[in-house]
């Protein structure tokens, strides 16, 4: 039997999302004749010679490893000694760097451990990349680190367990006088959800039949900051702060919506493209959905999914709401629910990746 093993660097507790993700995808590969294992070591002192350590050692075909951004230049020399064995090693990057630049720029550490950070990813650039077989992306890279990568990078999208999440049994009604969304989110600033708030204030306050009424399921960030934007516009009558919600408790708010909402913003971390775990969990729920920007899993014939357009301006928001067409949600959850399992599932994924 082929041996997989994936090598992580980070908090488990605080990235539940990760660690699904990392175990569907052992999953899928076990489904697909590997003996598949994980190792997981968190980014303490120490972290970057027990990593190497962790490759050095590894007995296995294939080896899946969760790109550590600037600090991957650390492990070239491991990387090497892996491709001398003949280990496949895949590097798994959940965010462009690229993109990480932006993220490291803004972080809360200190001056000096930006610049530092900075450096380490910007000066090494592709580098660390030369030397794995197969390079995952969930999102558009920049020229400077797709330099001699461009054949070895794969464009893909994430993938979800569609079987853990159950199929919703009913939609409401459409009556013309209420279009009902529900959001959840991590919440940050390239959610955009205060886009939609300002929107919804524009659509609202109008002497129109349609009214906008939003559930915002979960916490983060920005989620202060929304809860204040929502009082001053006086949307509060519109619009629901329900917290972090799991379970049949979240399952019961996606019966009761028209429409989902995924990330409205992704310009404001230089994107144009986007693998959002939260636009394939409403997909497998049979959801339609609004986003902003490309998505490598959904073409053309997914018309469920509503893109707008991913700028700062909130007109087409305004727009989409006093023009509202119905026939944009008169999907069946069924119908919603098959493009998941053929295009989503982890099984489709571990496939492109392996094949």
């Amino acid at each position: 039997m082929r041996k997989l093993i994936y090598i992580s660097s980070f908090y488990p507790e605080k990235s539940p999302g990760v660690v699904n993700k990392i175990q569907g995808t052992l999953e899928a590969a076990s489904r697909i004749g590997y003996s598949t294992s994980w190792i997981n070591i968190v980014p303490e002192p120490g972290f970057l010679s027990k990593l190497s350590q962790a490759l050095d050692q590894a007995q296995a075909e294939v080896i899946l490893f969760r790109s550590i951004c600037q600090y991957n230049f650390y492990l070239i020399p491991a990387f090497i000694r892996a491709k001398k064995r003949g280990i496949k090693l895949v590097m798994d990057v959940p965010t462009p760097n690229g993109t990480a630049i932006k993220e490291l720029a803004k972080s809360s550490n200190s001056l000096i451990r930006k610049i530092k950070d900075l450096a380490y990813l910007i000066v090494s650039g592709p580098i660390p990349y030369w030397f794995v077989t197969r390079i995952l992306q969930y999102a558009n890279e920049s020229s400077w680190f797709l330099l001699g990568n461009k054949s070895r990078t794969q464009l893909l999208g994430n993938g979800i367990e569609v079987n853990s999440i159950p199929i919703r049994n009913s939609v409401p009604k459409w009556t013309g006088d209420r279009l009902d969304l529900v959001c959840v989110a991590s919440l940050n600033y390239w959610h955009g959800i205060d886009r939609l708030i300002d929107a919804m204030a524009q659509v609202n306050s109008k002497e129109s039949k349609l009214k906008i009424f939003l559930k915002v399921i979960g916490e983060g960030a920005v989620f202060c900051q929304l809860k204040e934007r929502v009082k001053k516009l006086g949307l509060d009558s519109y619009v629901n702060f329900l917290g972090f919600l799991k379970g049949e408790e979240l399952y019961t708010h996606y019966e009761r919506a028209h429409l989902a909402v995924g990330s409205l913003a992704l310009y404001r971390k230089n994107l144009s493209t986007a693998s959002e775990l939260k636009s394939r969990e409403y997909c497998a729920a049979g959801l339609p959905f609004i986003v902003v920007g490309n998505d490598p899993d959904f073409g053309k014939e997914a018309k469920f999914r509503i893109q707008l357009a991913n700028h700062e301006p909130i007109d087409d928001l305004v727009k989409f709401f006093q023009n509202f067409n119905p026939d944009l949600i008169d999907f069946s959850p069924v119908e919603i629910r098959k493009y998941a399992e053929k295009h989503l599932d982890f099984s489709v994924k571990v496939r492109q990746i392996l094949d």
